[in-house]
């Protein structure tokens, strides 16, 4: 027995996952219903799901707040303030 469902989905990755689906011949469904038996099958996502590290989530927190960053103009003056 097959059931009906919506999803909300953001519009640019709906399109963007739609047209890898229909490279390997698949349509929404499909691939959402592979999906979905893989889970069931594995018990599982399958995918890692991961947290970002504390180190990560530093780096990301300075760029948002504009500190401990410097901009270069160029690769070479990077390469001279690295040592390069």
């Amino acid at each position: 027995m097959k059931i009906q469902t919506s999803v909300r989905v953001e519009d640019i990755l709906y399109k963007e996952a739609k047209s890898i689906f229909k490279k390997f011949g698949l349509s929404f469904g499909d691939a959402v219903n592979i999906f979905l038996a893989k889970v069931a099958m594995e018990k599982s996502i399958p995918f890692d799901l991961s947290l970002p590290s504390e180190e990560l989530e530093n780096r990301l927190n300075n760029l948002k707040d504009n500190n401990n960053t410097q901009i270069y103009k160029t690769t070479n003056e990077l390469f001279e303030d690295l040592g390069i």
